[in-house]
């Protein structure tokens, strides 16, 4: 009987506490809102319109310009010369001046140097001396050589003997001559010549035709 009446009393005291735990809620809402609803009351809400956009105009089209057509314009014809024939006197044009052609002047070739000769003087005395020449072709291709030997001062000069060439006296002055030298081929002849007054007779120089020419 005691478990009983503990159980009621348990269920009886359960039951009140849950009522006003219930109750204290109720009142904690209610003064919230109490406090809230005011200031929330107090902001009306705004309306945000879209803005409004004005519709554009339509373009303008402008018409193109009117063109006039150009009447064509037909081309003058040029009047016509007149093809009588002129009676002024005939005009005779004058040939042009023949001009001389320019005098080019030419310089002659550089002597040719292929013959070499040397003329040594063997014996001299007062009435003559005896020489001896040698003539070398030092060019390519053969020649036909001429010597010259020239004196100066000497009277009475005669050419007395020559051998292995030809020799031809032309006053104080001789020359002598031979056959072909081929390139690189030599000849040598002598002479022999007398002459009157005093003083060794001597030859005063020489000359190759086509080189140069020495005496010793």
């Amino acid at each position: 009987m005691a478990a009983k009446h503990s159980v009621r009393v348990f269920g009886t005291a359960r039951f009140v506490l849950s009522f006003a735990v219930a109750v204290l809620v109720l009142l904690v809402v209610w003064i919230a809102v109490r406090a809230v609803g005011p200031a929330e009351a107090s902001k009306a809400p705004t309306l945000v319109l879209p803005p409004v956009t004005s519709a554009a105009a339509p373009p303008v089209v402008s018409s193109p310009p009117s063109v006039s057509p150009t009447p064509s314009r037909t081309p003058s014809r040029a009047p016509r010369k007149s093809t009588a024939p002129s009676t002024s006197a005939p005009t005779h044009s004058r040939s042009p001046e023949r001009t001389r052609p320019p005098v080019v002047k030419t310089t002659p070739p550089p002597p040719r140097t292929d013959v070499k000769a040397t003329l040594s003087v063997g014996a001299s005395w007062d009435e003559g001396y005896v020489a001896a020449v040698r003539v070398v072709n030092e060019g390519r291709t053969p020649v036909q050589w001429k010597v010259t030997v020239s004196h100066s001062g000497q009277r009475d000069l005669q050419l007395r003997g020559t051998w292995n060439a030809r020799g031809d006296q032309q006053g104080s002055g001789l020359v002598f001559t031979g056959g072909t030298l081929a390139p690189g081929q030599q000849a040598s002849f002598g002479y022999q010549v007398s002459k009157t007054g005093r003083g060794k007779a001597r030859p005063a120089g020489c000359n190759a035709l086509g080189g140069s020419c020495s005496v010793r």
